[in-house]
């Protein structure tokens, strides 16, 4: 819902962390740059980013970013890890290659995945949004991370693809 309301000119690049198991987030990659006027993928070593553009983490890895390149570098997933790929993980690497220049949003989904990367993000001064209970299907993130006072701004789903037009479009 919110990649598909983005104009092919979207000024900034796009990361998608999305507990998914490996297989699944290929195809997912493919249909949605089908429908989007963004350009959409699965996520690859060595990938650039780059604005207009998404990258969705491979199920049962880890997306991080290379140090002083930004590069996205993918890692096998560890199994004492309970996500694969984990917000968690890619968050805090943002925070270190990127410090505040990061808008992190946390939509629906089950668990606190993401709120100790959003901590770590907020510590540089990146900004935090999260989507709302009432448009959540599984109200456990973005909760996680209001809880601990982390979110800058709480939205809708069907509001979040506006106000990242209205601020970064």
């Amino acid at each position: 819902e919110v990649l598909m309301q983005l104009s092919a000119g979207f000024s900034v690049p796009i990361v998608v962390v999305q507990h998914m198991p490996p297989n699944f987030t290929k195809a997912l990659a493919e249909r949605l740059d089908r429908q989007c006027q963004v350009r959409v993928k699965e996520a690859a070593t060595g990938d650039q980013l780059v604005p207009g553009h998404v990258y969705i983490a491979p199920g049962g890895h880890q997306l991080i970013f290379e140090r002083g390149r930004g590069a996205i570098k993918i890692l096998p997933g560890d199994e004492r890890m309970n996500y694969k790929p984990s917000v968690d993980i890619t968050f805090a690497s943002a925070a270190n290659e990127f410090g505040g220049a990061v808008l992190g949003v946390v939509l629906t989904g089950m668990g606190a995945d993401g709120c100790e990367g959003a901590r770590l993000l907020k510590d540089r001064a990146a900004t935090i949004w999260g989507q709302d209970e009432a448009s959540c299907v599984v109200y456990g993130m973005p909760k996680a991370v209001a809880n601990a006072g982390l979110t800058d701004e709480v939205l809708s789903l069907a509001h979040i693809a506006r106000k990242l037009s209205q601020e970064l479009g």
